[in-house]
């Protein structure tokens, strides 16, 4: 880490502000460098953080370099930590996702209980499975807090929207300006492209011209969603005197993004110029020797400058970045070793959420333990002792000899390793095997001690875990789920650990995510059903409790479920004695209990019970009481009325829909009849027009034909008395 040499002090910083009047751009750089590097000091130099975290995870995939083997002996490494890491991790994820439901949204009030009923689906179903891989996430989110002493999971809210294009074809002027009307109703909706012809068309009129219209629309989708992530051991920086996440005065997602990427989500492209590339990645995951292209990777000499790689730091400082006292503001920002760009600075607003798990904390500090800190140590020692074993097996089948040389006929062999293969010799005991006494007996009971010392410190029991069969050979069922239930303890500790902790910060943090940023309606499934959600309905529920589920799962299946059909028998009873409407337990008791039975069994929910039968409640018991017998016959005589006024009414209201439709086929008729009348007035007018017409032509045609008779009289006259002068008569 590069010390802060660079920065300046507050006394001496640019821009300095007057008390009251925030921060300068200078004094937030200041702050948010001094948090990161201090926090990213205090983790990698820091025996205990880093470097025990990078020997964990090196550990678990079998990498023990601080243990390496003389040339020659055995190289086989122990594996506890990986083996007891895989055991408890099937535990846990067992115990949070027997059921359909991880998490349950408390409601504040009996009104409030269908709307808690809708978001716990909503988040479930739709959020955790559909947005999100959530059974990945929480498998991810646990190992690292097993391996590497604490998981972080980070959720935010993803602007993204799809463009969907359609065209329609053969549009007449109505149905065109039909189309423009939908379309300036909607601001998610645009034409993009419109084209119209003429054509001849066959009308009741007879053949016209008509203008066809084509005109594509595009159509933009919002899929914006909640994004959850684990981030990796390297990634997470909070400040150094945190002791718990909340007490944090910087929480940071320390990333590596491609300058493109930041240019495409509406950032200032001078800005991202100005940011250095990054291409140490000194924070990754150590790899071996001869994976070096992972570590010397970079994107200095691409082509293209929008494919470098830039230092991101995304996540919540508290300040008084406006002079209005200290509160958490979201700020994302870029550099390296020195702050040189803040792109974001705004008030906390559930921009990120992040949330927090560890297996076994320490009380004042943020980084605990975890179970792979307490099996490195037994790992080296099996490590030591199993090779040792294998060297004096090896040994003790292939004994050394001692060998007179001068006395062999034929030296070379002695390199010939068949069975039975004769060595010729000069005289009798030429050779003799030096005898190595086998220590296996001795190691044996050492490695089994380990075993069980590893047992003691993570909870975990083979024998109770179903691995060894021989172990539990002799043993009763009772003695065996004795053994089970206590192998399971640590494990239902760090269950309920990561549930009271960084589950439940997590899931408040969505619902919040939620009412503050869908701003639009959205169609989902629930429960076989396609209902439309908006968020924005819950505004009133942002801080609804949170409870997350670890009843089921947690000890013996056939134990869960044989219990749960008990409490099933009990509330059956309830409903035949009392009725489905008991204060006790009704029908969405009945319902629960019956996929809780459904869920026990390892099945999820069938969708089958969700809401009372049609036709209950069922006939009442001999022997009730006569008053609400007579209660009951009132409310029955009421509902046959009501029945019997619903009737009436549905009646009635057909024979207004029948008169209205014979009113409209009616006037429909008349409409013709007088468009049909109107129609012929038109034709007689135009044939009397015309036959007019013809009668103007045939009388003028005439007229011109006299003259011309005239004329030519008059031309004959004149001619035949010699002037040849044609006079003129007018």
């Amino acid at each position: 880490m590069n010390a802060l040499s660079d920065i300046q002090p507050a006394d001496e910083a640019k821009n300095v502000s007057e008390a009251g009047e925030g921060m300068s751009e200078d004094q937030l750089k200041q702050l948010l460098t001094s948090e990161i590097e201090d926090g990213l000091s205090y983790i990698y130099q820091t025996d205990s953080i880093a470097p025990a975290r990078e020997r964990n995870y090196n550990y678990y995939r079998g990498r023990m370099d601080d243990l390496p083997a003389p040339y020659g002996r055995s190289q086989v490494t122990d594996r506890a930590v990986s083996t007891y890491i895989d055991m408890m991790v099937p535990s846990l994820m067992r115990i949070f996702t027997a059921g359909d439901r991880i998490v349950e949204y408390q409601p504040c009030g009996q009104e409030d209980e269908k709307t808690a009923e809708v978001i716990t689906q909503f988040v479930n179903d739709v959020v955790f499975r559909k947005d999100n891989n959530g059974e990945l996430i929480l498998y991810d989110w646990f190992w690292d807090a097993l391996v590497s002493k604490v998981g972080v999971v980070k959720a935010w809210w993803r602007e993204e929207f799809e463009t969907k294009e359609e065209t329609y074809d053969g549009l007449n002027d109505l149905e065109y300006e039909q189309v423009l009307l939908a379309v300036e109703s909607s601001e998610d909706v645009e034409v993009t492209a419109h084209s119209e012809e003429t054509v001849v068309a066959q009308t009741e009129m007879g053949l016209m011209e008509q203008t066809v219209h084509a005109v594509t629309v595009a159509r933009k989708v919002n899929k914006s969603r909640i994004c959850m992530e684990v981030l990796t051991d390297d990634e997470f920086v909070i400040s150094r005197d945190a002791r718990t996440l909340e007490e944090g005065v910087l929480k940071s997602h320390r990333t590596y993004i491609r300058a493109g990427d930041l240019v495409d989500a509406g950032y200032d492209p001078d800005q991202i110029d100005r940011l250095p590339t990054y291409y140490e990645h000194r924070y990754r995951r150590t790899q071996r020797e001869d994976e070096e292209y992972f570590n010397e990777r970079n994107r200095t000499d691409s082509a293209d400058p929008m494919l470098r790689e830039v230092l991101i730091h995304e996540g919540i400082i508290k300040c008084d970045y406006d002079g209005t006292g200290v509160k958490e503001w979201y700020f994302k920002a870029g550099g390296d070793s020195n702050l040189v760009e803040v792109l974001e600075m705004e008030p906390y607003e559930c921009q990120v959420v992040f949330a927090d798990v560890c297996p076994s904390p320490i009380p004042g500090l943020f980084w605990g333990e975890c179970p792979a800190d307490r099996l490195v140590e037994l790992q080296k020692v099996g490590t030591v002792l199993t090779r040792q074993l294998l060297d004096n097996v090896y040994l003790h089948n292939n004994p050394q000899r001692e060998v007179v040389f001068d006395a062999l006929l034929n030296p070379q062999q002695l390199s010939n390793m068949a069975p039975g293969a004769p060595i010729y010799t000069k005289q009798v005991g030429a050779i003799r095997e030096v005898q190595i006494p086998f220590v296996g007996s001795a190691v044996m009971p050492m490695l089994e001690y380990f075993d069980r010392e590893a047992e003691d410190r993570t909870g975990v029991s083979r024998s109770a875990m179903g691995l060894d069969q021989d172990t539990l050979q002799n043993q009763s069922a009772t003695a065996a789920n004795i053994a089970f239930s206590a192998s399971q303890g640590k494990v239902e500790l760090i269950a309920r650990l990561f549930a009271a902790g960084g589950m439940r910060k997590l899931f408040r943090g969505i619902l919040k995510m939620l009412i503050k940023y869908q701003d639009f309606e959205r169609v989902v499934r629930l429960n076989g059903e396609a209902q439309r959600i908006d968020p924005r309905e819950w505004e009133a529920f942002g801080d609804m409790d949170v409870s997350i589920n670890t009843g089921l799962g947690t000890g013996n299946r056939e134990r869960d479920a044989a219990v749960i059909d008990q409490v099933v028998g009990e509330i059956k009873d309830l409903i035949l004695q009392f009725g489905p409407n008991n204060p006790i337990a009704g029908i969405e008791s009945y319902v629960k209990a019956v996929n809780m039975a459904t869920e026990a069994r390892g099945l999820k929910k069938l969708g089958l019970f969700n809401k009372a039968p049609e036709g209950w409640p069922p006939p009442e018991p001999p022997g009730q009481d006569p008053k609400m017998m007579e209660l009951q016959q009132k409310a029955q005589e009421a509902q046959a009325k009501m029945q019997l006024e619903t009737q009436k009414a549905q009646a009635q209201l057909e024979l207004e829909r029948a008169k209205a439709a014979e009113q409209i086929r009616v006037a429909q008729e008349t409409e013709q009849a007088k468009q049909a009348a109107a129609m012929a007035e038109i034709e007689r007018k135009y044939a009397l027009e015309i036959e007019k017409m013809e009668r103007e032509y045939e009388l003028k045609w005439t007229e011109l034909q006299k003259e011309a008779e005239l004329e030519l009289i008059a031309i004959q006259t004149k001619a035949q008395s010699g002037n040849g002068v044609i006079p003129d008569n007018r």
